[in-house]
């Protein structure tokens, strides 16, 4: 009789685990979900992505770009002061508005244009396999290639390329404007 309990708990314990482990998401299942999240994003809100960067550089309201090596979404609201180039290892610092998590059902918008500090970026080049991991919220560098001082983006950012906190939780992000001011224009 107990060798039967032993066996029934046994079975039933095994049932539960195996039950358990298949409601558990992957990495490859985040993925999918933040893919079809940033199509409805765009659909909805009648963006029209653009198969090549402007060559003129100047992009419509709705038009966006996808960096092909990021996966970044951007356009360019205003290219700044471009006189001088972004310096290595220059401070740059970042104010951002209307912050949305695109997975959610949360309707706030956030911004730090209020905070006494901004956000800080010390331009240790493009953002690439190798150097994404040295920003806050890498997707931020993304732009920096295309504009200057008191430069304006507006931005889809995948998780992956977002802050610690979208990594952790697989969130996708929309800002409506990233403000980029240089140090050296201080």
């Amino acid at each position: 009789m107990k060798k039967i309990i032993a066996l029934i708990t046994t079975l039933t314990a095994l049932l539960m685990l195996a039950s358990s482990c298949q409601d558990r998401k992957t990495y490859v299942d985040y993925l999918k979900d933040e893919s079809r999240a940033i199509d409805l994003f765009i659909s909805k809100h009648n963006l029209n992505i653009l198969d090549a960067f402007p060559e003129d550089g100047q992009f419509g309201d709705n038009d966006f770009y996808k960096d092909e090596n990021t996966g970044v979404y951007f356009n360019i609201i205003d290219v700044g002061d471009i006189t001088q180039n972004l310096q290595w290892k220059e401070e740059v610092y970042v104010r951002f508005r209307g912050l949305q998590y695109i997975m959610t059902d949360d309707t706030t918008t956030y911004t730090n244009f209020k905070s006494v500090f901004p956000e800080e970026i010390v331009f240790v080049g493009p953002v690439n396999s190798t150097t994404k991991a040295n920003y806050s919220t890498p997707g931020w560098v993304v732009p920096l290639a295309y504009v200057g001082h008191n430069g304006k983006a507006k931005m889809i950012i995948p998780f992956d390329m977002g802050s610690s906190y979208d990594k952790s939780q697989y969130q996708p992000t929309y800002y409506d404007l990233v403000l980029y001011k240089f140090e050296s224009h201080y």
